[in-house]
């Protein structure tokens, strides 16, 4: 029955000990950043711009990435639910405490609340540290696009964020979901991620003498959430409009940041998006 498939039954879980146990998706989350650190301690170095600036850069990152992610999910996915029992947002379990509660962990997650999430955090600090905010943008898109292509590979290890029902022979039947050859978007986004992030890093040191503020971001925004619009039409509904529209949820969340990198890819002139510092 399965044999021109791909069979996928990977457990999430690497390994537990009692009740402690580690997933892939956080192992390879956890290595997306590590490797996403590397890449932009490389360019503060290329650029001339002591390292030492990075020291607070990561804790807003991961802050602004799980809090604006979580509440994307929450206000764009499950807007019904959520403003009718608004702590469950930040509860990590359901029900009464000490009366049958379950905990569930916080299992939704947004990429486009992420990315505001992001943006958000490294303006804060852009500000804290005096640097230009667009010219922070522009380094650090290029490891968020690395550290997004793990997290989509980690979504691969869940059985989740699947496409759509798929007779190609390299569809993918997860065992844990269902028995039914998908396509495996979660796979073609994380390598996507990996070509644009190629890419960028490519486009950077090729121009980074001349390059404008905010051209580099752009330029991610316009690859990125392009490529998303387009794997919307083969990933399965998110959302109980996601049926009936003409759109679905995550093509409208996209149409902003690809109009926004449209802006600042093609604008001639330099932008002026600073404080002090790197201009």
């Amino acid at each position: 029955m399965f044999v021109n498939y791909i069979v996928w039954n990977i457990d999430p879980v690497l390994f537990k000990i009692g009740s402690f146990s580690i997933r892939w998706y956080s192992i390879l989350m956890i290595t997306g950043f590590y490797l996403g650190y590397i890449t932009i301690k490389k360019i503060f170095i290329l650029d001339n711009v002591p390292v030492k600036t990075l020291e607070t850069f990561g804790i807003f990152i991961v802050i602004g990435m799980f809090v604006g992610g979580r509440l994307g999910h929450c206000l764009f996915y499950e807007a019904d639910y959520y403003l009718k029992y608004p702590l469950d947002i930040i509860k990590p379990w359901r029900g009464e405490l000490g009366n049958g509660a379950r905990f569930i962990g916080y299992k939704g997650m947004a990429s486009h609340g992420g990315v505001i999430g992001v943006l958000i955090g490294l303006s804060i600090n852009a500000r804290i540290r005096k640097l230009s905010i667009l010219w922070v943008f522009d380094r650090f898109a290029i490891a968020v696009v690395l550290a997004g292509a793990f997290i989509r590979l980690g979504n691969l290890f869940n059985s989740e964020i699947l496409g759509i029902p798929s007779s190609l022979p390299w569809s993918v039947i997860f065992i844990r979901v269902s028995n039914v050859p998908k396509h495996p978007v979660q796979f073609y986004e994380a390598v996507i991620y990996f070509l644009i992030f190629y890419a960028s890093l490519s486009f950077y040191l090729k121009n980074k003498e001349t390059l404008k503020n905010g051209k580099l971001l752009g330029l991610i925004l316009l690859l990125v959430f392009s490529s998303r619009f387009l794997l919307e039409f083969i990933k399965e509904n998110q959302t109980a409009t996601d049926a009936t529209s003409l759109l679905k949820m995550g093509q409208i969340l996209s149409i902003p940041f690809i109009l926004i990198g449209g802006v600042l890819f093609f604008y001639k002139n330099n932008l002026s998006l600073h404080n002090a510092g790197i201009k």
